[in-house]
């Protein structure tokens, strides 16, 4: 008999695979339940818009064909979007793959990568998958990176720093000046990534623009998606946007073909639509403070968040409560994988009326 788990590496052998929010199929079917919302992935609610549906279609006619790998009229769209050149962005099979080819390209064996402990989990499974490079160093008190402490843990082995800003799952988010503090005490040699996937939903005022950074500071790569404000999250297309010299030889890395052709047509039409967004950002905004007054109104205590999901801490178990709630059908995501405490809770923003059902199945759990 082969011992197949010898031939892998220890990391590989030691990572835990990544556990998604259940999907509203699968609760329907165990549970037996008619009416199922889902508020555990971070998912915007509303769909994607007609545009982008018919956009979707008329690609679909040609799916006989690979789609263009270099994805010509994306490129050119999202640069005159971004203010940048088609050399300095790279797409990716969203932008989880573009933190993937980061860290393949960069890193050998004996290097590392600094993040954040209690940030987006698939930072800690894909440094221990590629050659345990992770460095995790704890949040603050207030949930917030700490980045005096993350540039402390740089040494000269460290390839990479991952900044997840505003962070998943707390929704905290570092200011500029802050940030800018941190880029001046990491050295130029190690590249930043700023993970920007909820960008679209910030309003804060001192809220780092990091494309306007990379002049000063070429080391600086900004990732960012159409899962989120753009509700493309079942297509899968991020990007990243970094100096052209580093964007070229991360391509080297990425799978030829890695963005298919229906989710190239559908984020082209999502920019030649992007007067929606500030309409979904301000909507957002004001179901994710009414939610928060509601959660709390129900005792929990409340992360203040920048994104489409708050963190709500309770002096229960969040395991249990989850539960409770599945059976209510309502999926939301308990945090202790993340670290952050059997008592926390994290629900994303959902329409008005899934956030309403959501609070009424809280309190009458809690009762």
């Amino acid at each position: 008999m082969i011992d197949f788990k010898g031939l892998f590496r220890p990391g590989i052998i030691a990572t835990r695979p990544y556990s998604p929010g259940k999907p509203i199929c699968e609760v329907r079917r165990e549970l037996g339940l008619g009416s199922v919302i889902k508020l555990a992935s971070n998912e915007n609610p509303e769909g994607p818009l007609p545009e982008v549906l018919e956009a979707i279609a008329r690609a679909a006619r040609d799916l006989n064909r690979y789609p263009d790998s270099s994805a010509f009229r994306l490129l050119e769209a999202l640069s005159a979007h971004l203010d940048v050149e088609p050399g300095e962005i790279i797409l990716g099979n969203g932008s989880n793959e573009v933190i993937d080819i980061l860290i393949r390209a960069l890193v050998t064996p004996g290097e590392n990568v600094v993040y954040s402990e209690h940030s987006f989990i698939v930072y800690a499974l894909t440094t221990m998958v590629h050659f345990e490079c992770g460095r995790a160093v704890p949040l603050t008190a207030d949930d917030r990176h700490d980045l005096p402490a993350m540039a402390a843990a740089i040494d000269d082995r460290t390839k990479l720093v991952i900044v997840c800003n505003p962070n998943n799952p707390t929704g905290t988010y570092n200011t500029l000046e802050e940030f800018v503090s941190f880029l001046r005490a990491v050295p130029k040699r190690v590249v930043v990534a700023v993970d920007e996937a909820y960008y679209e939903y910030v309003t804060a005022p001192d809220y780092p623009q990091t494309l306007s950074l990379r002049e000063e500071y070429p080391n600086l790569v900004a990732l960012r998606t159409f899962s989120k404000i753009h509700s493309l999250a079942g297509l899968r297309i991020g990007y990243g946007v970094g100096h052209a010299d580093l964007v070229t030889e991360l391509h080297k890395t990425r799978e030829p073909f890695n963005v298919n052709s229906l989710s190239q047509a559908a984020a082209l039409a999502c920019l030649e639509n992007w007067r929606v967004v500030p309409e979904r950002a301000l909507r957002n905004e004001r179901e994710r403070e009414r939610l928060a007054a509601q959660l709390k109104g129900l005792g929990f205590r409340v992360t203040p968040s920048q994104a489409n999901f708050l963190l709500a801490r309770c002096d229960g178990n969040a395991g249990q409560l989850t539960t409770a709630l599945l059976h209510k059908g309502v999926i939301v995501r308990p945090m202790h994988a993340f670290g952050l405490g059997e008592g926390a809770l994290r629900i994303s923003v959902g329409l008005p009326e899934e956030n309403d059902r959501c609070v009424a199945a809280l309190r009458e759990i809690l009762s």
